[in-house]
């Protein structure tokens, strides 16, 4: 039997990097006051096909249950985190700031990277308009990044900008969207094809082009501020300026604009940010203020990040150090199995990792298993030792044995482990 295409098996050092990278996770969320959530791995079909975007609606896992209802196993999190504020949290203080992890699944072609099922981090800051908490959750990425020792680079836009120079053309609400998502594509004729079936003209093309190209520094706002005319995209533009400003006050410098960022989901309508090592996209997010009252709650504002933690884990330059391979309880006999047993639970409720031998091998081959899984002490119980109070503690890498007693071992082996 084979795995399912676009799904795998986890072990071993993948699994290992996966595990830290999701630990350096939590810390950093837990460190900026994120307090976690956990949604289902299937929600009501209707919640990702109302604004998760057309790309995204065509690879959803759906079914329908016993009842008949239609379900999806989620694509992503944000929209099940604001169901769960909708329903659960929404008369909670604000700005409420929540964090997860969890699996999810799009049925897309498996490529280099990309997995039909892959594991999401995220956070989120619901209830606030404000600059700096768009600049918070793009700090935090960024900090992420330096704890694992990624090199990186960030990229900032305003999906604002381009949607108000859409809306001066003529072409709004639901009909901007996939004129966006070919912005997002970085194919020019694809986009002129868009904007073309959406009703613009040839100078809509040539301005909405040339606003997509934009990329550098302070002078790439400069070259924006020449182009976009309407009081909605210049607004949007002052408030890029803002979050900006506010990103340097969190001493982020890895900066670029990019005002050809839209991202892949309809739902953002501001500001919005990619972080990159290499070619490698390994977080992004943004504003997403009608998200909200679209699933049905109050008009809120609200922003948040995203993380590919496989993504995030390829990566790493080194592989995290693994845990220590458990001490091994040998019985040199069969009648020393009980207290090899003892000896094995007391290790572990003094916090050292540790198994008894439980494959019934005679003391040759309990050694030689403890080899093969790289234990570098065996405790061995034999019956003369037993009667004594006593153990033989050998260390595998040097072949040395001593008698120990038995109380003493969890401290003995602490020490040596400490070496």
């Amino acid at each position: 039997m084979q795995t399912p295409r676009g799904t795998r098996d986890l072990f071993g050092e993948e699994l290992a990097s996966i595990r830290h990278v999701m630990d350096v996770m939590r810390k950093m969320f837990e460190t900026y006051g994120y307090e976690e959530v956990e949604t289902p791995i299937f929600e009501h079909l209707d919640l990702f096909t109302k604004k998760s975007g057309s790309s995204i609606v065509r690879q959803l896992y759906t079914f329908r249950d016993k009842s008949g209802r239609e379900l999806a196993l989620r694509p992503e999190l944000t929209a099940p985190v604001v169901r769960l504020y909708i329903q659960r949290l929404r008369s909670s203080p604000k700005p409420l700031k929540l964090f997860y992890f969890g699996p999810c699944f799009r049925y897309e072609e498996p490529q280099a990277k990309r997995w039909r099922q892959f594991t999401q981090a995220g956070v989120e800051i619901i209830g606030s308009s404000r600059p700096e908490a768009d600049a918070e959750v793009v700090a935090l990425s960024c900090d992420i990044m330096r704890a694992l020792g990624i090199g990186f680079r960030v990229r900032v836009g305003n999906v604002r900008i381009l949607r108000e120079v859409l809306s001066s053309a003529g072409i709004k609400n639901e009909r901007q969207d996939p004129v966006l998502r070919a912005i997002d594509s970085g194919d020019e004729k694809r986009v002129e094809q868009e904007l073309r079936a959406a009703g613009g003209n040839e100078d809509n093309v040539k301005e909405v082009l040339a606003i997509s190209k934009i990329r550098g520094g302070t002078k790439a706002i400069e070259r924006a501020g020449e182009i976009v005319e309407s009081p909605g995209g210049r607004a949007a533009l002052d408030y890029l300026v803002s979050v900006i400003e506010r990103l340097r006050d969190f001493k982020v410098e890895e900066l670029e604009v990019d005002l050809g960022i839209a991202r892949g989901l309809d739902y953002y309508t501001g500001f919005v940010f990619e972080i990159y090592s290499g070619g490698v996209q390994l977080a992004g997010g943004g504003r997403y203020d009608d998200l909200v009252e679209t699933l049905g709650g109050d008009p809120t504002p609200a922003v948040g990040a995203g993380f590919g933690i496989e993504r995030i884990a390829g990566e790493l330059g080194d592989t995290p150090a693994r845990a220590p391979a458990p001490v091994v309880v040998a019985p040199a006999a069969e009648d020393c199995l009980p207290e090899a047993l003892r000896i094995a639970t007391m290790l572990r409720r003094n916090g050292i990792r540790a198994t008894p031998e439980l494959g019934g091998r005679k003391l040759g081959k309990a050694l030689a298993y403890a080899g093969s899984i790289g234990s570098e002490l065996v405790v061995i119980v034999g019956r003369k030792e037993i009667e004594r109070g006593e153990a033989t503690l050998r260390d595998m890498r040097t072949g040395e044995q001593r008698s120990v007693r038995i109380e003493e071992l969890p401290e003995e082996i602490s020490r040596h482990q400490k070496r």
